[in-house]
């Protein structure tokens, strides 16, 4: 009972927020951040779980958000646009994936620089369809057999739902087999294989979830901001989820949120200093990497044990 306590008064204060702060650009930078954790849960499974450099996130991002938008503008119903975006998203991580995962090193991390690349490209390029640069505005929102939230608040406990949905998926996937054998191939792929885990089949796998969670993360992005552009699934966008991951901490679900939500509106709040906000944002990020290298959800643990060293 006393370990559910914590976790309950996060519930309620994330339940709480929108009213607390009426302000309609702060709950809308809560959407984004909470998006930007669900983007970051699907990091988790190929880096953080598996152990494979994978800076094709954001590229996912866009594909999910760009199908759901011109599918949406088309005419399709709402409905049917998230399993379009996973299946979009699905065909183009196999296709990544399939040649590139039996690699080892550092050869995904290069495959998923220039895949982004691509798809930046193409969103830049392909103008009667995609907006080129000025990006899709006036997106059909969500609707579901009628019912569609209204307003930034409305959207925000929809997506608080999602991402606790997200989350709940991403545990029971971690203590799995196909979780453990994650870890394992993280751990060691040569003791991994010998033990008897497909690795190949495993990182596919873990890459391929991880876009999904992407894909659908877009689709919820461009219906419920209902604007897009190629700036917001950029290659700076990729290393910015990578940071996320890290600075929160790597293979912990808890620590994807915290990472997420942390980098999205910390920057938010230092705007107040000027151009030197960026040097304090990134003195910040350093420190975290070098004094909790488990990220941000490992301070927790960090505590006692400083405590205990003092008391020595």
């Amino acid at each position: 009972m006393i370990s559910k306590l914590p976790l309950a008064l996060v519930a309620a204060a994330v339940l709480a927020l929108p009213l607390v702060s009426h302000d309609g650009y702060v709950i809308q930078l809560l959407n984004i951040a909470i998006l930007n954790a669900i983007v970051v849960l699907g990091l988790n499974f190929a880096t953080g779980w598996t152990g494979q450099i994978n800076f094709g996130q954001a590229a996912f991002y866009g594909l999910g958000a760009y199908t759901t938008a011109i599918a949406g503008k088309a005419g399709m119903p709402w409905i049917a646009t998230p399993v379009l975006s996973v299946a979009v998203v699905m065909i183009a991580s196999l296709a990544l994936g399939l040649p590139t995962l039996r690699l080892r090193t550092y050869y995904l991390a290069m495959t998923t620089i220039g895949f982004g690349e691509i798809i930046r490209l193409i969103i830049v390029h392909w103008e009667p369809v995609t907006g080129g640069t000025s990006g899709l505005r006036a997106i059909p929102g969500i609707s579901v057999f009628g019912l569609a939230p209204q307003g930034q608040i409305q959207h925000y406990y929809l997506l608080v739902a999602a991402l606790a949905l997200a989350a709940l998926v991403a545990s029971r996937i971690r203590h799995s087999a196909l979780g453990r054998a994650m870890i394992a191939t993280k751990d060691s792929e040569i003791a991994a294989e010998q033990s008897g885990v497909d690795t190949v089949r495993t990182k596919l796998l873990a890459f391929m979830i991880g876009a999904v969670y992407a894909g659908l993360a877009g689709c919820l992005y461009a219906s419920s901001i209902r604007f897009i552009s190629p700036d917001s699934f950029s290659g700076v966008q990729a290393i910015l989820l990578m940071t996320m991951l890290i600075v929160g901490g790597m293979g912990s679900i808890t620590g994807c949120i915290i990472g997420a939500v942390a980098l999205t509106v910390l920057p938010e709040m230092l705007r107040f200093l000027g151009q030197w906000y960026l040097v304090l944002y990134g003195l910040g990020v350093i420190a975290v990497i070098v004094l909790a290298p488990g990220g941000l959800a490992s301070i927790a643990t960090l505590i006692p044990r400083l405590r205990q060293a003092g008391a020595r």
